[in-house]
């Protein structure tokens, strides 16, 4: 029987894997999986052997903190790779784990595709060395990146991005309203501080803070707060957050609905990352917020010349600001809240945003890109029937 081992190390490839994996099983239900990943793809029948998803980090602070977990773990999987030989190696983005582990298989004579390769939203991807030598066989969720590592000798593949099949409310906005018990008449604020404790600690006070100014200068309205899974440790620091204000809002935690949730706003005050690209495709227009800890402020300070002009993926694929976005010291309640404001009763810039995330949509592909994915791996891995 064939194995496919597989490599996630964040919470986004460890979704896409576990939807990709059940896609190859269904085309070849007796292909095995094992590899690194975390409950999505465990859920999904992967053998998982260790762990990785909270190995994805921001900054040179960041991964230097978690190296030795990174490097103990590269170790293992290595091994691993080496002792069993499985038919296929599918890494899934996280180069700083992925592309090494992929580049000693590929030596070693074990076939790889590596499935949405790091900096792939990059209109000219920085690494097309680096996925030559590791098998040259890829599968881009952006046409731009795949057309531009082909020009570079890579064997790169555009099938689509893997949110067209999964970015979808399970309802229309009015039905999710009634569901949440949101009121049709007011403004829906979605609030979305990301996941990561250091996250957590630098988003939740100016989100809270421009809630309330909102609140005061648009009485009545509603705020809502999607989590995957919203931990003890993530409860207690909301309802302290929601604590300290001086004027009494309405913050409604939300967890395992977070499509659902973007549907149901009007807008969003959101954290850079997949979120921004998830909003998009659902339609929600959004302000973008990222600010690091003291650390990686200062990181940022330092290499501020080496970094892309934009954070929010939907303003770094179109090349242009579509969202409105704020870094570090500018993420205060001030100026999320007069962005937010000027949303919510300027129409006209409200549909301006609107009609440049449907187009964005459109440049992203077809509905799916999972199965188109599947397929294109079996057959670059050759183990098409």
């Amino acid at each position: 029987m064939r194995s496919i081992a597989i490599s996630a190390g964040e919470a986004s490839g460890d979704l896409y894997g576990a939807h990709l994996v059940r896609e190859l099983r269904r085309i070849d239900s007796q292909l095995q999986f094992w590899g690194t990943g975390g409950c999505r793809l465990r859920e999904a029948g992967v053998d998982i052997r260790f762990d990785t998803t909270d190995g994805g980090t921001i900054g040179i602070w960041a991964t230097m903190k978690t190296l030795p977990q990174i490097a103990r773990g590269y170790i293992r999987f290595r091994q691993m790779l080496l002792r069993e030989r499985p038919a296929l190696f599918l890494p899934i983005d996280f180069g700083a784990f992925n592309l090494r582990l992929a580049q000693v298989a590929a030596r070693k004579g074990i076939s790889v595709v590596y499935f949405i390769p790091p900096g792939s939203w990059r209109r000219r991807p920085r690494n097309a060395a680096k996925l030559k030598a590791a098998g040259g066989k890829v599968i881009s969720p952006f046409r731009w990146s795949a057309e531009y590592l082909s020009q570079q000798g890579v064997d790169a593949r555009w099938v689509g991005h893997p949110l067209v099949d999964l970015a979808k409310p399970s309802a229309e906005k009015s039905r999710l309203r009634q569901e949440f018990g949101l009121s049709d008449s007011a403004p829906v604020v979605g609030l979305l501080p990301g996941s990561r404790k250091h996250e957590l600690v630098e988003h939740l006070p100016p989100m809270v803070s421009c809630s309330q100014i909102v609140s005061r200068e648009l009485p009545g309205t509603q705020f809502v707060m999607p989590f995957g899974t919203a931990s003890p440790w993530v409860r207690g620091r909301v309802i302290a957050a929601l604590g300290n204000t001086e004027r009494n809002i309405d913050v409604r935690i939300v967890e395992g609905r977070t499509y659902d949730c973007m549907a149901a706003c009007d807008i969003l005050i959101c954290k850079s990352g997949t979120a921004t690209l998830e909003a998009s495709l659902i339609g929600t227009p959004m302000v973008i917020v990222y600010r690091g800890t003291l650390l990686m402020r200062l990181e940022y300070r330092l290499r501020k010349n080496e970094i892309d002009q934009f954070i929010g993926l939907p303003n770094l694929i179109a090349g242009r600001e579509i969202c409105p976005e704020f870094l570090n010291e500018e993420v205060t309640g001030e100026n999320l809240a007069e962005v937010a404001l000027n949303l919510l009763r300027d129409n006209n810039l409200y549909e301006q945003q609107r009609q440049s995330l449907a187009r964005l949509r459109s440049e992203l592909g077809e509905p799916g890109a999972i199965a188109r994915a599947a397929e294109a791996i079996l057959e670059m891995g050759g183990l098409a029937q």
